[in-house]
């Protein structure tokens, strides 16, 4: 299955977990998904995506949430994946580097967000580096295995800035802003674990068709069948095979 009918399946079968109100069963997606060349590996990265779209899956007790609009934060939901010992030790020097260590007060976020809706540059400023250890410890909360935690901390640092900026929000605060970081960082984790499942395919397809050109191979170095009787052997596009071939420097 290549990328675009992948995308295709995923499109329907997060419209289907819509459709049942974000609830779905594992026989659902075992027969959507039937007939395809995706391993176990790999429908588990499936399930991960469609959690974190906010579908259920039926019998699973702690489904990633996603964040609807709204004038509240949500609840935090803890961390996703325990943070290995480096990457505690960089949270705590990157923290220690954008921490200045003041407590800022109820009133005076309010004056700052209040400047900042004049187009105040100096309460932008400022909100900034009060932001950028709560987006953060956001990241790091919410740490997974499809990315790295100091991308992820850079993803939420490019949240903060451009809500910060957005010119066409008007009421801007706390509540509003930290739910800007949850849904961007949300977002961000939800590109890299497509974008994952889809390497993984690729490798996937990859080690087949080398493994199948290996054993249809003679003695002598010379293939046996043609790209088009290969397609027809693997149940692959003509145009698949060629751009996998490419890729690994077979085309020869």
């Amino acid at each position: 299955m290549d990328v675009v009918q992948f995308q295709e399946k995923l499109r329907e079968i997060c419209e289907l977990g819509k459709q049942n109100r974000n609830m779905l069963t594992h026989e659902q997606i075992r027969e959507h998904f039937a007939g395809t060349d995706l391993e176990t590996s790999q429908m588990l990265k499936v399930l991960q995506y469609l959690k974190l779209q906010g579908i259920m899956i039926e019998g699973d007790t702690a489904p990633v949430e996603t964040e609807e609009v709204g004038e509240t934060e949500p609840e935090s939901k803890g961390t996703s994946t325990p943070l290995t010992s480096e990457e505690e030790a960089y949270l705590k020097d990157y923290l220690a580097e954008v921490s200045n260590g003041k407590e800022v007060s109820p009133e005076m976020l309010h004056t700052l967000f209040e400047n900042l809706a004049d187009g105040d540059a100096i309460a932008e400023a400022a909100l900034t580096s009060i932001y950028l250890p709560v987006a953060a410890n956001m990241a790091a909360d919410m740490n997974c295995t499809e990315i790295q935690l100091a991308d992820l901390i850079q993803e939420a640092n490019v949240v903060l800035l451009t809500a910060l900026s957005d010119p066409e929000t008007e009421r801007k605060d706390d509540a509003w802003l930290r739910l800007q970081l949850r849904k961007g960082i949300i977002a961000a984790i939800e590109e890299q674990t497509q974008q994952k499942f889809q390497d993984d395919c690729l490798v996937t397809k990859v080690e087949k068709l080398e493994s199948a050109v290996k054993d249809l191979t003679d003695d002598d170095g010379e293939n046996r069948f043609t790209i088009d009787e290969l397609a027809v052997i693997l149940d692959m596009n003509v145009d698949e095979i060629r751009d996998i071939l490419r890729l690994t420097g077979d085309d020869k």
